[in-house]
């Protein structure tokens, strides 16, 4: 049986990353935490039937995103970030393009700050997140730093009701900046990067969370936007989404292809502003060194699981039939003919 892209030239989309972020260790041969996430969202009643488990299996692979994205955590931090993403990614799919009631949105910010003394009976996603609160206090993670993973976790689940706004406008979708900026916010990526200091065991002091740190945390919102719409077009045309790469074909009058290598495009410019604010902060706050290895670790590390995880792939075919491949190459070592493979055609 010939392959879905056996019909179409697949033409080759590069995601352009900084040479000197090229450190990201091999998943190690501590045990892969994926069977241990399985069995907690069994006992959590999220499993229950064979439609919840194929949704599980077709979801994205929490382990892997989990040891990718935080490839020198303990495996014991492994675990519960598993846990939390594969907890958090099926409450994301069932309430995707909905939204969710603010009354739910901030009962599950008070149950990760242990502020909820109990979640309520039959409630599996709060449930879910009251057990990773409990586990983050034995960590012994601050009161200031649970308390910020409860507020930002807390504005996500509100924010997912701007992207329902958005899908219930199909036939008038919105500008590209106007979807970048929601889905900015519902990237997640506020989350991602709090856990950092869980993963590390190693807090950023109070006064860390000035300009430069809001400004990253910023730009991996955009940055994560534009390579997850790149790997997820297919995934978003098939389900009735928005997405970046159809915005921007649209409002440019260019092809799928050409569309994406638009946001490939800004992709790297992202990047490029991302590498200069990293040498930046470290240049003017030394203590942050370690902070901003794991930052680029977690970047890349995301990037890769995308190319990896069952959700995703690396090849997107679309609705003209065309064909991309994504792939993520290091800058340093890429010829200037391969960088000009991004470019629009004229």
């Amino acid at each position: 049986m010939k392959s879905p892209t056996a019909f179409v030239s697949v033409q080759e989309i590069y995601l352009l990353y900084p040479e000197p972020w090229n450190r990201l260790p091999a998943p190690g041969p501590d045990p892969d935490p994926e069977q241990e996430v399985q069995l907690w969202l069994d006992r959590l009643g999220l499993l229950s039937s064979a439609e919840e488990r194929r949704r599980y299996n077709a979801i994205l692979r929490s382990d892997l995103f989990a040891r990718r994205s935080y490839p020198t955590a303990s495996p014991v931090r492994q675990a519960a970030i598993a846990r939390l993403l594969a907890l958090w990614a099926f409450h994301d799919d069932r309430i995707e393009g909905v939204g969710i009631a603010a009354e739910e949105a901030e009962r599950i910010g008070r149950a990760v700050t242990g502020e909820l003394p109990e979640p309520p009976r039959g409630d599996r996603y709060t449930r879910g997140w009251w057990e990773l609160g409990r586990e983050f206090r034995r960590a012994g993670m601050s009161t200031r730093w649970i308390h910020r993973l409860g507020r930002n976790l807390t504005a996500w689940y509100h924010s997912t009701n701007d992207e329902a706004a958005i899908v219930e406008r199909l036939g008038r979708f919105p500008g590209s900046e106007e979807y970048v900026d929601v889905r900015r916010r519902t990237s997640g990526q506020t989350i991602w990067l709090d856990l950092l200091q869980y993963a590390y065991d190693h807090e950023l002091p109070a006064e860390a969370y000035g300009a430069a740190i809001h400004e990253a945390y910023h730009l991996t919102e955009t940055l994560y936007v534009l390579f997850n719409d790149l790997y997820g077009v297919e995934k978003d045309e098939r389900d009735g989404l928005p997405n970046l790469v159809c915005i921007t074909a649209r409002e440019h009058g260019l092809s799928p292809v050409d569309a994406c290598r638009h946001v490939a495009g800004r992709h790297a410019e992202v990047l490029d502003e991302l590498h200069a604010l990293g040498r930046r902060i470290r240049a003017a706050t030394p203590s942050l060194a370690w902070w901003l290895e794991a930052f680029h670790q977690l970047i890349v590390g995301v990037t890769e699981a995308h190319q990896l995880s069952p959700r995703y792939a690396p090849v997107q075919r679309m609705s003209d039939h065309s064909a991309v491949r994504v792939q993520l190459v290091w800058k340093e070592s890429v010829p200037e003919a391969l960088e000009a493979a991004n470019a629009p055609a004229a």
